[in-house]
């Protein structure tokens, strides 16, 4: 089941969104123009490595990047770094889907916060299964779950066009949402071995769910349908109200009465009054007068 566009409508440009989207495919970008042995030392020294974030174990200093003393920060710099194209594009698309309404719930700067502490949580959690584990977890997928959970909390009945079984079905959200943790929780326990951090997953999906509430503002409802009235602010529906209850209908003129901004003006597109019929000539009588008369 893949996501494509939902039917929600925002009231801002989701600036931070399109900025995250860039930078995720810059990144990519740069270490696929390195030499394979720089782009693998990279990924390890800017990944989220367990050992070192509980500083169980150090990287050496000719393979570090970060400052001494700054790898925790390793939860941050993982978050731009992917393993390969559908990696980065499976998680480009999802944040593209879903992050732009989250963002308008919240704002532009505290939705870059919210990203950036969800992804962040995300490793910790996984970090935290196995934390003596030297291997790096890398990818923006911690922080799209929380974009995930914040958008099953605020807008479960929202509308998402997905592409399954060979055909576009619309499907409310809570749907894909929620099968989507479904199939996270699943393979968490089908055992054996995966390079996919699964408890990232969840880990962010779960955080994103609970951060929205304190980050999203107050006027936004949660467990809505997805649209503009659930997020436009208090004031703006009751002044598009006013507005329309002040508008002053000037009355038209009456067709006798001269208009108020002048005369009158006629013209060929202006019918004009029938003129009023001249009275019949009078008739002459054909009697003569008295004085005219022959006498007897």
């Amino acid at each position: 089941m893949l996501p494509l566009k939902d039917h929600n409508p925002t009231h801002i440009t989701p600036y931070v969104t399109y900025a995250l989207i860039a930078a995720n495919v810059l990144v990519f970008l740069i270490m696929l123009a390195l030499p394979d042995e720089m782009e693998g030392r990279a990924k390890f020294a800017l990944g989220a490595i367990p050992a070192v974030i509980f500083q169980i174990k150090e990287i050496v200093a000719h393979d570090a990047i970060l400052p001494a003393g700054a790898d925790f920060l390793s939860v941050l710099t993982s978050q731009f770094l992917h393993a390969g194209w559908w990696h980065l594009i499976g998680n480009m698309l999802y944040l593209w889907v879903f992050g732009n309404n989250i963002e308008d719930a919240m704002g532009n700067w505290r939705f870059l916060v919210f990203y950036l502490l969800c992804g962040s949580g995300a490793a910790l959690v996984n970090a935290g299964i196995e934390p003596d584990s030297i291997i790096p977890t890398i990818g923006a997928s911690g922080a799209v779950s929380g974009v995930l959970g914040a958008y099953l909390l605020l807008y479960p009945r929202a509308r998402v066009m997905v592409f399954a079984f060979y055909m576009l079905l619309p499907l409310p959200a809570f749907l894909v949402l929620g099968l989507w943790i479904f199939m996270q929780v699943a393979n968490l326990g089908g055992g054996g071995e995966s390079n996919i951090a699964w408890w990232a997953h969840i880990g962010g999906f779960g955080l994103g769910m609970v951060l929205v509430l304190l980050f999203k503002y107050r006027h936004v409802k949660i467990l809505g349908k997805g649209d503009l009235s659930q997020t436009a602010r208090p004031g703006a529906a009751a002044a598009a109200a006013a507005a329309v209850e002040l508008k002053v209908v000037e009355p038209e003129p009456e067709a006798d009465q001269p208009a108020p901004w002048g005369p009158e003006i006629k013209g060929p597109w202006v019918p004009k009054t029938p003129p009023r019929p001249e009275p019949p000539p009078k008739r002459r009588s054909t009697i003569p007068r008295a004085g005219d008369r022959d006498k007897d």
